[in-house]
């Protein structure tokens, strides 16, 4: 009779190795389980792996989408909120001009001085807003403050307006001064004022300058003329900023420097009257055109509504078909769980007895 020799060892370590693959299979199994997709998707897809993560993709892209179209509509609101209250200080200083009309009462002057030192203050406040680190008003130069501090009596703005009129006086024949100007001089100043506002014209060069400077971005404004854009989806950018070189602003600030120097008492009547009416004027186009600027960005910001809907839809319509993809039946996977549960405690088990085997407890 030939007997053979089976090792306690050896079916030890066989089912060491078999409690160990069904560990790994258990903890696939509970991922499945609790993510509800294939713990290895390459493995359970194979050739349609391409395809998921294609889709992946595209969802990955659209919600970055989403994430920039929330700043853009962020910095879309803020703009537009401050652009209403830039024509409503408009509208404070057309009243103001209205209420003084020809009046020459210091009192009236002087109350209509304080509405304009006011209105310049909280315009310039308004344009150097700035949401999450970016100032709105500055085109693509979103990290620099665009507007300079035009409201201090003491600022670059005024001493450069101030030289040129007292340029302007010392050429005429014989020299004048405010309180002497005539209707036309006034109205030769306003025209040349305007211009060195909205760029035509330089300001007068005084030696040793060669040429004169830009008065608007030397002095005023640190702005680009170039608005952030954004894409809002695959196909579609708009612009989401207007910046302070716009003309509205031009406009405003040149109502509010020209009323400083020409609305007071110092002032000729006749050329105070034709000022007045000039103001009004640029107010009203600065108005107008914060008007405009506004319900731009408002189209911008509606624009950008309708492409989140879509990519919502772009979004939903992808995840279901992923899910498709990748999704595992969960009553199929909760049982394989439950299978390798009871498959590791019966290892354990019979590893167990195995270790106590030994012929000492054959041995009489």
């Amino acid at each position: 009779m030939k007997t053979s020799f089976i090792s306690s060892l050896s079916m030890q370590t066989t089912m060491r190795y078999a409690v160990a693959r069904a560990q790994q299979d258990m903890v696939a199994a509970q991922q499945e389980v609790t993510t509800g997709r294939h713990s290895d998707v390459g493995v359970a897809l194979g050739a349609t792996t391409a395809r998921s993560l294609d889709l992946t993709r595209d969802i990955l892209r659209i919600k970055s989408t989403l994430s920039t179209n929330s700043l853009a509509t962020q910095r879309l609101e803020a703009s537009e909120e401050a652009l209403a209250e830039m024509a409503s200080i408009a509208d404070k200083i057309t009243q103001g001009l209205i209420t003084l009309g020809g009046s020459e009462d210091s009192k009236g002057i002087e109350t209509y001085q304080a509405t304009i030192r006011g209105s310049l203050n909280a315009f310039a406040s308004l344009a150097n807003t700035s949401v999450a680190g970016e100032y709105l008003f500055a085109g693509i130069n979103s990290d620099v403050m665009p507007f300079e501090e035009i409201a201090d009596p003491a600022s670059g703005a005024r001493a450069a307006i101030e030289r040129e009129l007292n340029l302007f006086l010392a050429a005429q024949v014989p020299p004048a001064t405010k309180a002497t100007l005539t209707d036309a001089q006034m109205g030769a100043f306003m025209t040349q004022l305007e211009g060195i506002f909205d760029g035509t014209q330089a300001l007068t060069p005084v030696p040793p300058a060669i040429a004169g400077e830009d008065f608007w971005t030397t002095f005023v404004s640190n702005a680009s003329d170039t608005n952030m854009k954004s894409r809002i989806s695959q196909s579609e950018i708009v612009e989401t900023s207007t910046n302070a070189n716009a003309n509205p602003m031009r406009d405003f600030v040149l109502a509010s420097f020209a009323s400083e120097m020409f609305i007071n008492s110092e002032t000729s009547t006749a050329g105070r009257d034709l000022a007045q009416g000039k103001i009004m004027n640029f107010v009203s186009t600065a108005k107008g055109g914060l008007d405009a600027e506004r319900a731009r960005l408002g189209l911008s910001s509606e624009r950008v509504k309708k492409a989140d809907v879509s990519l919502q839809d772009q979004n939903k319509i992808i995840e279901t078909h992923l899910n498709d993809l990748q999704s595992v039946d969960a009553y199929e996977a909760s049982t394989r769980v439950k299978g390798l549960e009871a498959l590791i405690e019966a290892s354990y088990t019979l590893t167990a007895r195995l270790q106590q085997l030994s012929l000492v407890n054959f041995l009489k």
